[in-house]
């Protein structure tokens, strides 16, 4: 008789619950709540996002969930050895910067490089069916925070109110759920593909991607809206004129497309114009002292002295060169997450810290959704442009979630019981979930 492996529901429900509030709560609407999550002060424990430690329970009553917990981590890390390797790769990094700087900044790299980790690790320990679940609500949950970035942009207000260096001086800037307006045109703009994957009928589905462009201008996100009209727009162009090419439209539906996408867009451009969206993208295309910033970050490494090339710098120190260098901490920063990760691992950390992160990238590019592999390109070449990883974040966790999310399930599962995987397989009357990511 073979062992029926649990339901799913408990490490369902934390999964799901920590992505939720991972998206809902900023780091100013948990400050508002009494959490000092990204403030200088409050214990340890506060660090955290309360959604990662909701994802960290779910991936070990996953583990549960099939038997004992080492056996199947590691039944899992050999089936997975790519992610298996960005996590080792991200361990050894939490272990050099603690041995070098102490406990700061070792929060930063939980939060934003283990958590993608233990959120993937147990996407494939769920029924196959909570991968398309999770991409469904995860993109739902980006169109509601697009209907109150447009709402905040229009009404003028912050449903959470932001610190004085956050609010626009002369254009107002949505901030909706995530917090700062960066963070959100990010997210925003590099999961744009996913509503294409929703079961939805076709006029949602365009809606739905005309609503999160609009949302990127109420962002005022100038690279990330001109990064994905690059990107996207290229992969639109080249993936209709291979079918074309290939006779799959008729001279009917190619001139009939071309009237609607310029009469759409038209429209579309009419509208945001009169409305003021976007105003401050289009008045100020222009190289101007944000752009300039992005360019000055390179200066950073002038500062650096003998061994801090190999061994890094602390956050402080590194707070000291970038009022060195003439930014202002109020309102600039190192936007560039590359220098100031090199900058604080030094040659040694940011070894294990590329590899684990190409890691990443490869895992997202060969298991997910075709349609959503352009996301990674664009999600980081705008993450390049600022600090988004070099600080704090839950952007990295859902980019990752909705790419493996949207892949399909192994066609051949693993055993239920982890005492069983070595046992002579028996005829079974229903299938077992996978253990292996799709």
């Amino acid at each position: 008789m073979v062992r029926r492996t649990p339901p799913d529901t408990l490490p369902w429900l934390l999964f799901i619950s920590g992505l939720t509030l991972s998206f809902l709560l900023s780091a100013q609407a948990l400050l508002e709540l009494g959490i000092p999550y990204d403030a200088p002060y409050g214990p340890m424990v506060a660090k955290l996002h309360p959604g990662s430690y909701l994802l960290i329970l779910a991936w070990l009553a996953a583990l549960l969930r099939h038997g004992n917990p080492l056996v199947v981590a590691a039944r899992l890390a050999r089936r997975q050895p790519v992610l298996a390797a960005y996590m080792a790769c991200m361990v050894l990094v939490f272990v050099w910067v603690v041995l070098r700087h102490g406990t700061s900044g070792a929060a930063y790299i939980v939060q934003t490089l283990w958590v993608p980790g233990f959120a993937l690790m147990t996407l494939p320990l769920l029924l196959p069916q909570r991968g398309h679940q999770t991409l469904v609500w995860l993109t739902a949950l980006l169109c509601l925070n697009a209907l109150l970035a447009l709402a905040e942009y229009f009404g003028k207000f912050h449903l959470v109110p932001l610190p004085a260096d956050q609010e626009g001086i002369q254009y107002f800037r949505a901030s909706a759920f995530l917090g700062h307006p960066l963070a959100n045109a990010n997210i925003t703009m590099g999961l744009l593909p996913a509503a294409l994957l929703m079961p939805w009928w076709l006029s949602l589905r365009v809606a739905a991607l005309v609503l999160l462009v609009c949302s990127v201008l109420a962002f005022g996100a100038r690279t990330a809206l001109g990064v994905g009209v690059a990107v996207y727009g290229t992969q639109l162009l080249f993936t209709l004129g291979a079918r074309a090419v290939r006779g799959r439209y008729s001279y009917l539906q190619i001139t009939g497309g071309c009237a609607a996408l310029l009469l759409g867009g038209t429209v579309l451009a009419a509208a945001v114009l009169s409305a003021g969206l976007g105003e401050r993208i289009f008045s100020n295309l222009k190289w101007d002292n944000s752009a300039n910033v992005r360019l000055r970050v390179w200066d950073a490494f002038d500062y650096l002295q003998g061994a801090d090339w190999w061994l890094g710098l602390p956050p402080t120190q590194i707070d000291r060169i970038a009022i060195a260098m003439g930014l202002d901490p109020r309102y600039e920063a190192i936007e560039n997450f590359w220098v100031y990760a090199y900058l604080q691992f030094g040659l040694i950390g940011f070894v294990p810290f590329l590899l684990g992160l190409g890691c990443l990238v490869w895992l997202m590019l060969t298991r997910g959704a075709p349609v959503l592999r352009s996301a990674v390109l664009v999600f980081f070449i705008v993450a390049s442009t600022a600090n988004t990883l070099s600080s704090k974040t839950v952007s990295l966790t859902l980019l990752a979630v909705v790419l493996l999310a949207s892949a399909r399930p192994r066609a051949r599962p693993l055993p239920a019981s982890p005492a069983s995987a070595w046992a002579p397989t028996r005829p079974m009357s229903r299938p077992e979930p996978s253990l292996g990511i799709p």
